[in-house]
This record gives structure tokens, C-alpha cells and sequence, in this order.
């Protein structure tokens, strides 16, 4: 029998089982189960993250040259630029380069391959990787001793590394998507703090104390709750 996918397609059901075995609060989110181990939606994006590393690398260096600097706010006499120009372009570039390197070496050495050949220049380490890696990826995902290991931010699941790599890349080059906040209260703890990112199937409370999941129709059904009760308010 298969088992849950450990991608973040199961975010939403983890958390409710956690809450479920927490304080008994029941639920109706689906779980969405691994081909073998991960689902074909988790292995697909894993696949295109792949893809992109490479242009998204270059991007981190263009950033570095010809993208504004953010404001910076907070306490007198904080630094406002890296101690060299470059800096941050240079340590997330050395970030997901090494990490793909390493992610190699892991499986070429698993799986008893060659050593990884010299290749020059810093863009031939990540066509090499990227082509490797890509050839190798649907092993990774089902057979890597890790690849069952939830995706966190800590987890070494190789699709968890590769869309970790992704995600800073995309961060650091501001093409990241916003967050869409629905300026409605929580039904449980009552802040405005629903979010919903771009793509995910359910409204999430962004307080960690609370952390409540609504599917769209909940959402919808709350809002039309609070404002017939907003008109009640303003009638009465």
C-alpha cells in the first residue's frame, strides 16, 4: 500500500492530522498518496525546479549587478550593504552550486557510478549537475534513503533540497509569488492573518498558535458569516 507523498502536496493534510492527534479537532482534507513515494504533481515540479536551476543561477549574478537594493529599516547604525559588492549574490551562487555537487557525489556514490569529472568553469559544474541529476532524478525520488524524508527546510529528501535551492533563487531574484492575504478574520483566532499562496489548494492562518485551514468554499461561506453579520451590526 502506498504511502502519504512527503511533499508539500500534503502540507495542509499534516497539519490536520497534528491537530487532529493534538486536541481531537476532525477533518476533511484529503491526503494525496505517493507513485510510489512521491505523487506525479510533486515529481513534475520537482523535474521543472531541476530545469530552472540553471538560468536561475545566472539571474542571482544579474541580480547582484543591476537589481535595486531593498530599503532597510530598523536600528541606527545597522550595516545597509553586504561587506562587498556581490556578497549575498556570491554565498546563495555557492549555496545551490555546492548543493547540487553534493547532491551528485551522494548518488553517484549510492549508486556505485564514477567519480564526478573535473569540468573547468563554474557554469560546466552546473550544466553537469543539472544534466545529471536530471537523468538520475526519478531514481532519486523513489530509492534515495531519504526520499521519504518529509519536506522541511531541514530535510535532506533530494526534491526538498532541489525546491529549497528553487525557492532562495527565486527569493533572491524577486520573482517569487506574493502571497494573496484575504483581509477577513480567522474564524478560530480572529486576526487578519489568512494567506493563500499561488497554487496551494487551501486558505492557511499565518499565526502559529493557530495555523487554521480553509478550502475555498469555507472561506467563502465565513465571509459571507461575517458580513451578514457586519449588516446586523450596522442595522441594529
Amino acid at each position: 500500500m502506498p504511502a502519504p507523498c512527503p511533499g508539500s502536496c500534503n502540507n495542509a493534510w499534516r497539519r490536520a492530522e497534528q491537530q487532529l492527534a493534538a486536541d481531537g479537532t476532525d477533518h476533511d482534507i484529503p491526503v494525496t498518496w505517493g507513485q510510489p513515494v512521491h505523487c506525479l504533481r510533486c515529481t513534475g515540479r520537482t523535474h521543472a525546479q531541476l530545469a530552472e536551476l540553471p538560468e536561475l543561477v545566472v539571474a542571482i549574478s544579474l541580480e547582484a549587478i543591476h537589481g535595486t537594493a531593498p530599503k532597510t529599516t530598523g536600528t541606527i547604525g545597522r550595516a545597509a550593504t553586504p561587506a562587498w559588492p556581490g556578497q549575498a549574490a556570491r554565498l546563495l551562487t555557492d549555496l545551490v552550486i555546492g548543493g547540487m555537487l553534493e547532491l551528485e557525489d551522494d548518488i553517484r556514490e549510492l549508486r556505485r557510478l564514477s567519480r564526478r569529472p573535473g569540468r573547468g568553469i563554474e557554469g560546466r559544474h552546473v550544466t553537469g549537475a543539472v544534466r545529471f541529476l536530471t537523468a538520475h532524478l526519478d531514481w532519486a525520488l523513489t530509492e534515495h534513503p531519504l526520499a521519504e524524508e518529509v519536506h522541511d527546510r531541514l530535510s535532506g529528501n533530494p526534491a526538498a533540497q532541489i525546491g529549497g535551492w528553487h525557492r532562495a533563487a527565486l527569493r533572491f531574484t524577486r520573482r517569487d509569488a506574493r502571497l494573496e492575504h484575504h483581509r477577513i478574520p480567522c474564524p478560530r483566532c480572529e486576526l487578519l492573518t489568512l494567506f493563500r499562496a499561488d497554487g496551494d489548494d487551501y486558505i492557511e492562518c499565518r499565526n502559529i498558535n493557530c495555523q487554521t485551514l480553509l478550502t475555498p468554499a469555507e472561506l467563502y461561506a465565513h465571509t459571507k458569516a461575517v458580513a451578514e453579520a457586519y449588516k446586523s451590526q450596522v442595522a441594529a
